[in-house]
């Protein structure tokens, strides 16, 4: 990956804007521009100590430093080596105030009369040290300049992501050899999750969802992502899950269905599947918006009479993070553009009954889509 390319484009764009630093946190803002690899999700609040001035501090014209911790000090010193663009790593102990150490490292850069880009995803906490640290500094959001640099992927960017598609595509095959009668969403869930970890995937890129459904045992896409029910004769199965490798995501999905499909669950997937195929004819360079692109793949199944079971956005940029913008929906009016990822998901739920699903990450090229998944999109039948 090109850091060293993406850092000199991105503080281009932040003397043009008159900002003198970028704060970012361990996260996909802070991988994607220097390489130091995101930390694991955290499904509750960590709250340890200082974690609120822990992260990258980005000078516009020069200077890196990364703050991190005693105590896990070790990783952030580990992820700056090998990494000339990282000048210096400041690891506090307990003692220290963390206001202090923010602005210590603060006063090494030439902020005075500038502006303060931060990640979107940063602590109240940090913003307002920041404000204190820097009065007359105008904040700003690090997505502004981050964001369409990410939307649109390099050759490295692609590779790694075709690399993920064939790897999920394995996944799910192994999946559907595991299905039977009597296992569980659970059971399925964490096969799936098994699978990914079998083949050195970082991590999911999102909860696992496995959903049965049929007209006796409906099953809505609201409640959680797998529960306990049982997989019996006449249900379908839709399946949700991604994987995150290399520091970039999938986002897949398919239909199963046990026993002999009825003729309403061969039409429903039918559509789906031409409206997807509908929505990656479209996906040409400059040549439809995003959420004209939604407008697409609706019209398939609206006309077919079920508009009101298309419940959801057509789908969602994707990339180091599962889901980013373009949004394929309205309002957003972005442009698509060769080099564009985007999940293209339409669906059919037949309230208290069957669904239908399939979704692949796809490219906008010059000649429409490209999906980085090849796992056949047909009606998957298992006895």
């Amino acid at each position: 990956m090109d850091f060293k390319g993406r850092l000199e484009r991105a503080r281009t764009k932040m003397r043009e804007k008159g900002i003198g630093l970028m704060y970012l946190t361990r996260g996909a803002n802070l991988w994607y521009l220097t390489g130091v690899k995101r930390s694991g999700p955290s499904l509750t609040d960590h709250n340890a100590y200082g974690d609120y001035v822990c992260g990258a501090y980005i000078g516009a014209d020069e200077g890196i430093t990364l703050v991190g911790p005693r105590m896990g000090g070790s990783r952030w010193l580990s992820e700056a080596e090998g990494k000339p663009w990282v000048e210096d790593v400041v690891i506090f102990d307990e003692h220290r105030r963390p206001k202090d150490v923010l602005k210590e490292v603060v006063d090494t850069f030439n902020v005075k009369g500038k502006g303060v880009s931060i990640d979107d995803r940063a602590w109240t906490q940090t913003s307002l040290l920041l404000r204190d640290a820097l009065p007359g500094s105008e904040m700003s959001l690090a997505s502004e300049i981050v964001d369409p640099m990410r939307m649109i992927k390099d050759d490295d960017e692609v590779a790694v992501m075709k690399e993920i598609g064939k790897i999920t595509d394995d996944v799910y095959g192994s999946v559907v050899a595991f299905l039977e009668v009597g296992v569980t969403e659970v059971d399925v869930a964490h096969e799936v999750d098994y699978q990914f970890a079998k083949r050195d995937v970082e991590q999911n890129s999102f909860v696992t969802g496995v959903r049965f459904s049929s007209p006796d045992k409906p099953r809505g896409m609201t409640g959680p992502r797998r529960s306990e029910r049982k997989l019996e004769v006449g249900d379908s199965i839709s399946f949700d899950f991604g994987g995150c490798y290399r520091g970039y995501c999938s986002d897949f999905g398919r239909t199963v269905f046990v026993g002999e499909p009825p003729d309403i669950v061969v039409e429903i997937h039918g559509l789906v599947m031409e409206a997807q195929a509908a929505a990656m004819e479209r996906m040409i360079d400059g040549t439809i918006t995003a959420q004209d692109l939604d407008t697409v793949a609706r019209s398939v199944i609206e006309e077919a009479g079920y508009g009101e079971n298309f419940v959801h956005r057509l789908g969602h940029g994707i990339g180091v993070t599962v889901h980013e913008p373009p949004f394929l929906y309205i309002p957003d009016d972005t442009v698509l553009r060769s080099g564009m990822t985007f999940t293209v998901e339409p669906s059919i739920l037949l309230r208290g009954s069957w669904s239908a699903r399939v979704e692949d990450v796809v490219m906008v090229t010059d000649k429409g889509g490209v999906p980085f998944s090849n796992y056949h999109k047909e009606l998957t039948i298992v006895s």
